[in-house]
């Protein structure tokens, strides 16, 4: 009888060594099962994002051609330019140096682009007009390159509605010496950063909620 006493620790550490092991092994299973699932995820997200840069790349083209045949005139004569689906403006064809106003001639550009926008322009999209200077200050402390790009912003979307265009569907943003197209190290790179992008953007509207 003693004996047998002496023995039952034993086996209850083993009973105890056993149940751990159990344990242990359940741990590592769920772990790798979640990373299993974790790593699935990852995968997955990825391939919606490529999936979806392609889609935005194929739209981005389609709307490209669309474009070059409603704006056909102005971008033979080198008022405009596409890239990415953006229409691509000079300042120097819009406004005079430094000035916010359209001119006569922008103006008249403005016109010229404003029915092809409309040609391409789906239910759910909008139209985002972008200002940008180049990197030289203006004179004025309190009058920067973010007020002037904005302006201009503002006031080519201010033309196109006058035009006929649907004002919820269109809103300007300035961008001022940021985002250049090249680097501001001549005055050629300085006028082709001074510019106004008109792009297609999708727009969700809200629904109002009744009370």
């Amino acid at each position: 009888m003693a004996k047998r006493s002496e023995e039952r620790p034993w086996l209850v550490f083993t009973d105890l060594t056993a149940g751990l092991l159990s344990l242990f092994i359940l741990a590592f299973v769920a772990m790798t099962t979640v990373k299993e699932k974790k790593v699935e995820a990852l995968t997955r997200t990825e391939q919606e994002v490529v999936s979806c840069q392609e889609e935005m790349h194929r739209i981005a083209k389609e709307r490209n051609a669309l474009l070059s045949q409603s704006l056909k005139a102005p971008l033979e004569k080198g008022i405009i330019a596409l890239e990415d689906g953006n229409i691509q403006i000079q300042a120097s064809f819009l406004f005079p140096r430094n000035g916010a106003d359209l001119t006569v001639e922008g103006v008249g550009v403005i016109s010229s682009i404003g029915k092809g926008l409309l040609d391409v322009l789906d239910s759910g999209d909008a139209i985002m007009v972008s200002g940008f200077t180049d990197d030289i200050p203006t004179n004025s402390l309190t009058y920067t390159n973010w007020n002037l790009s904005t302006e201009r912003a503002v006031n080519v979307v201010k033309t196109l509605i006058k035009q006929g265009f649907p004002p919820d569907r269109i809103f300007a943003a300035g961008f001022g010496a940021n985002h250049p197209r090249v680097p501001n190290t001549s005055e050629e790179n300085r006028r082709l950063n001074r510019r106004v992008e008109i792009g297609v953007t999708p727009i969700r509207k809200s629904e109002a909620v009744q009370k």
